[in-house]
């Protein structure tokens, strides 16, 4: 008999969070599940982990493979999946017994649950969730709960969801390993487009673990990456508000002012002292935001102080001048969050 849910998990040295993120999930109320467990070059103990546990459930699988990052790890767990349903979990999260059992309330095509974020330093608890569950099957339903789920922080990534296969295999979806962040965004963007129902569920299920190397100052993402992403989720989203007749002002609105915000963040990455990219790069990038991003940027509002300095330099529109300032503001920042 198939499972009626096939769990991904990409691995990649998680060896200190996987017991504890494996055992949450053989404690699910709901059996009937594949868990495909894709070691993706671990140079820890997470595979010898991985094969261990499988030892001892036949609903474990384990693929080990070279080194290749975690979207081709997810679309290896794509393509072997046999469930009538796929969820991802990363190896460092936990989720409650009842995370496959509350999707199933509707069998949608999508189901989104509730997230609780944790900070494994302080402590420190944020929930992310919704007020009731519920579902819809017309095209405007659909595209005001998931607007709702963008405003509440609950879709950027593939986890705390439930997909179907089919609909997966029939649109050829996949992870891009094109893209270095964002891709599970985008991810569950293309899915969207293809669902005939979306069902939001009201119980915070998923436990993100947040820690300190998870955060941007611990690694300074590429200024290509932020960028390419920013404009093609805006681009989908727009997509998204003409297919399902989306009329939400906020949440064009909160799009317009995400993009912006990565397009400062990809400015930052390029100028600041890790980078070493020479003038002429950087000003090759600035014309590009110019072109493309130049109205968002300035008219962004709810910026951080640097950002808003920044946006002051971009309207000078003088290379000299604004080359200079953005290069002063993003390797100064630590002066600045010290004495303005």
């Amino acid at each position: 008999m198939e499972p009626r849910i096939s769990i991904i998990i990409p691995i990649y040295n998680a060896e200190k969070f996987l017991p504890e993120c494996l055992d949450s999930v053989l404690c699910q109320d709901f059996p009937s599940f594949e868990l495909l467990l894709i070691d993706d070059g671990s140079t820890d103990a997470s595979g010898e982990i991985a094969d261990r546990y499988a030892t001892k459930d036949s609903r474990i699988a384990v693929v080990h493979q070279p080194n290749a990052g975690v979207s081709e790890a997810r679309n290896r767990g794509l393509a072997l999946a046999r469930g009538e349903y796929i969820t991802f979990i990363d190896a460092d999260d936990r989720v409650s017994p009842t995370y496959l059992s509350h999707f199933l309330l509707f069998e949608s095509d999508l189901a989104i649950a509730g997230i609780l974020l944790l900070y494994d330093n302080s402590g420190k608890e944020e929930s992310y969730g919704f007020d009731r569950t519920r579902s819809a099957r017309s095209k405007p339903e659909q595209g005001n709960l998931f607007a709702e789920a963008e405003m509440h922080n609950t879709t950027k990534g593939p986890c705390n969801k439930l997909f179907r296969r089919d609909i997966i295999q029939e649109n050829l979806l996949h992870f891009d390993p094109r893209y270095s962040y964002g891709e599970d965004h985008l991810f569950v963007l293309n899915y969207v487009k293809q669902c005939r129902s979306i069902a939001l569920i009201d119980h915070i299920d998923y436990y993100y673990i947040q820690r300190d190397t998870d955060s941007l100052t611990h690694r300074l993402l590429p200024y290509k990456a932020l960028s390419a992403y920013a404009r093609e989720a805006y681009a989908l989203r727009q997509e998204l508000i003409g297919l399902f007749g989306i009329d939400n002002r906020e949440y064009e609105r909160c799009i317009l002012e995400e993009r912006a915000h990565l397009i400062y963040q990809s400015i930052y990455a390029l100028y600041s002292a890790e980078g070493h990219f020479p003038s002429r790069e950087r000003w090759e990038f600035i014309e590009e935001v110019y072109r493309q991003d130049y109205d968002m940027v300035v008219t962004a509002t709810r910026l951080p102080l640097i950002f808003r300095l920044m946006k002051i330099a971009l309207r000078w529109k003088k290379r000299p001048l604004t080359d200079g300032t953005l290069l002063l503001l993003s390797r100064g920042k630590e002066w600045i969050k010290k004495h303005i």
